[in-house]
């Protein structure tokens, strides 16, 4: 086993600690998290190109923008059981595989239900690896979570944005293909470090099962703390995969922008990810409190959604900043996973419950908001939901006020 001994969890991100004796460690996590969101953002600037070739109706766009928070959510669910039965490092491994093979078979498609299966297909690994890098962070930087927190979580958020502003220059450089098969092989890139630390302890990659009580899923899920948790994860889904849906339109509707002004609102409001996934973690694990990261993240939400309510055409890049900073709740979560439980089997049960739960909610966002759309134009309806939500970080705040590990055994 190559797990460092905890020392300190709020020490300071040090890159010589973090590699020195986890040198395929932290280059498994950082390639990783840099792919795992390829799946679901470098198709979508390239899709009239990709209809050239295959035929995309309504439905079929629809259910693409719904196949992600839905797949995450399933495999959220399911992947603390293969964890446990085969071990952090193999499921990384088969997370991995699965996503490079999805997005290179997506590449080679020539139909809608071949694209749209290998798309499930691929997002079925990120959604395992969304909920396997934090035990992974947990098992294997004990000493060293906020400083690991940080650069994963940026990785991960530079790998939303990378393949999204690449997507178009590779497609017309070469050809649609090449420009989602590229980021397969990045994904199987990603297994060389794992195979190596594999081999490194011979074989064994420990499951979690003979790591830990057989009752700490039980005792995650019926913790208040971890429902908590999971309620900070489906305030951010939730918000976020509305505004990702549906902010171009409503700057288009209630500010009268264009489809490039909507769209650099929508690339802004995604970046807030950027500063908030290199500091928000050294706060979390420093603070002797998250309450006031929580007051912020609920205050940010609201006061952006009220200024886009009410003055959509004033300063409208800073209601979307703020609001984009709501992601903090994201954030929070995935840091907590590691903060709240005692053992990698308890983050990768909480893990599980936080993303499993928290995407199906998010998946019901963009759909709320569609429904509510198709009989109402102004707004009103969808802005008094995001503000609703929001509020609802109420509960965090009063009950993780306290510190609790949530797999601990009763005394």
């Amino acid at each position: 086993m190559t797990s460092a001994k905890p020392e300190n969890q709020n020490a300071q991100p040090d890159t010589r600690a973090l590699i020195r004796g986890r040198f395929l460690v932290f280059a498994g996590i950082v390639v990783v998290a840099f792919g795992l969101r390829s799946a679901a953002t470098a198709v979508s600037p390239i899709l009239l190109t990709i209809e050239k070739d295959i035929n995309f109706d309504a439905l079929t766009v629809g259910l693409l923008g719904m196949l992600a928070p839905f797949t995450f959510a399933i495999f959220g669910a399911v992947t603390p059981a293969l964890a446990r039965r085969i071990g952090l490092e193999w499921s990384i491994i088969l997370a991995a595989g699965v996503i490079g093979i999805g997005e290179i078979a997506r590449s080679l498609s020539h139909d809608t239900g071949s694209f749209l299966a290998w798309t499930f297909f691929s997002l079925a690994g990120t959604g395992a690896a969304n909920v396997l890098l934090p035990p992974l962070v947990k098992k294997f930087y004990p000493d060293r979570i906020g400083g690991m927190s940080t650069i994963y979580g940026f990785m991960a958020v530079l790998g939303s944005v990378v393949p999204a502003y690449l997507a178009a220059p590779i497609a017309s450089a070469a050809d649609w293909r090449t420009s989602i098969a590229v980021w397969g092989y990045i994904a199987i890139i990603a297994l060389v470090p794992w195979i190596g630390q594999i081999i490194r302890e011979r074989g064994h990659a420990t499951p979690l099962a003979q790591v830990s009580n057989v009752g700490v899923t039980g005792r995650v899920w019926r913790s208040k703390a971890s429902w908590a948790i999971t309620v900070s994860f489906a305030i951010a889904s939730f918000n976020c995969y509305i505004m990702w849906a549906w902010l171009p339109v409503m700057l288009q509707e209630r500010a009268g922008m264009s489809e490039s002004e909507s769209g650099l609102m929508l690339a802004l409001y995604t970046a807030m990810a950027l500063p908030n996934s290199i500091i928000a973690p050294l706060l979390i694990v420093r603070a002797k409190s998250v309450s006031p990261l929580i007051v912020f993240g609920i205050a940010v939400i609201i006061i952006g959604a009220l200024g886009l309510w009410f003055l959509p055409t004033t300063l409208t890049w800073l209601w979307v900043a703020l609001s984009g900073f709501g992601v903090i709740f994201f954030t929070l979560t995935l840091v907590l996973i590691n903060l709240r439980t005692s053992s990698p089997a308890g983050a990768v049960a909480l893990s599980g419950m936080s993303q499993g739960v928290g995407y199906l909610i998010g998946a019901l966002g963009p759909l709320a908001v569609g429904l509510i759309h198709s009989f109402s134009s102004d707004w009103t309806l969808e802005f008094i939901i995001i503000i609703a939500t929001s509020l609802v970080g109420i509960f965090p705040l009063i009950v993780l006020r306290k510190r609790v590990m949530v797999d601990a055994a009763p005394e």
